[in-house]
């Protein structure tokens, strides 16, 4: 008999010990292991937000909350900020490490750097421009595959359509060389959304002498755009209004290289 009761109080005990929470100034705990900071938890129920604030709770799956009951992840704080006093002077390495963001819902995750490149195209082949009016005088800008892009950006080089695949804020920096322009001819270049509208933004001058077939009067053009939502799409274009080319490599006496091109980064 004793040999009996012994035996059914060591499944009782080892039961409870399987199965008991760990309240530390609550005698409600929640999860396995849960501190009440504050000791201002109810005594029955689950607390209540403002009473989870100051709580610590760790979960039967080993996540661990800060201000929250209910954590979703191995570390999960409701609100606050996160501090490490003494950063370690380990230094990244570009290309392989990994930069750290958080997502709409607060949880941190990782993307590459490479994320960050920017995108930058050159002309593909010098461009004839014959003048016109109104909208009948902007020039698609088409430029070749990319030497610099980002899962940001995706480029179609038959259109010259550049669709982004983030929303957000991106500084772009366009560049045209003209060939072949009378003197006073305006020189402008732009940035307009697919389908067409108004200008998202422009530049423009007057160039003062005639340009030759090789060396052309240059433009540049740096403006900040703003994309609502993924899949926004933009154009580039040149607009002068006399006939000219629009050179994708200017040729003169100091050698030959790119005079066209465009390049775009999220900020």
């Amino acid at each position: 008999m004793r040999k009996k009761l012994l035996s059914t109080l060591g499944v009782v005990a080892t039961s409870l010990f399987t199965y008991a929470q760990v309240g530390i100034n609550t005698n409600n705990p929640q999860t396995i292991l849960h501190v009440d900071g504050a000791k201002d938890n109810s005594a029955t129920g689950v607390p209540s937000v403002a009473q989870q604030t100051n709580d610590f709770v760790v979960t039967a799956t080993g996540n661990t909350g800060i201000g929250t009951n209910a954590p979703t992840q191995k570390i999960d704080v409701a609100t606050g900020n996160v501090r490490i006093r003494d950063i370690t002077t380990n230094i990244g390495v570009g290309g392989t490490d990994r930069v750290v963001v958080a997502d709409a819902t607060g949880i941190l995750k990782t993307v590459n750097f490479a994320d960050y490149s920017l995108f930058h195209a050159r002309l593909a082949n010098s461009q004839s421009h014959i003048a016109g009016s109104g909208t009948g005088n902007i020039t698609t800008l088409l430029f070749a595959a990319p030497l610099a892009t980002s899962p940001y950006y995706n480029y179609n080089t038959s259109t010259g359509t550049l669709t982004f695949t983030q929303p957000g804020n991106y500084l772009v920096t366009l560049q045209a060389g003209f060939a072949s322009a009378p003197a006073g001819t305006q020189l402008l270049i732009g940035i307009r959304p697919v389908p067409d509208a108004d200008y998202l933004g422009r530049g423009s001058h007057y160039n003062a002498v005639s340009t030759s077939s090789t060396i052309g009067e240059l433009m540049n053009y740096t403006t900040m755009i703003i994309v609502p939502s993924i899949g926004y799409r933009i154009r580039f274009t040149a607009a002068p209004n006399a006939n000219c080319t629009i050179l994708s490599t200017e040729t003169g006496s100091t050698g030959s290289g790119n005079v066209t091109n465009v390049t775009v980064q999220k900020i």
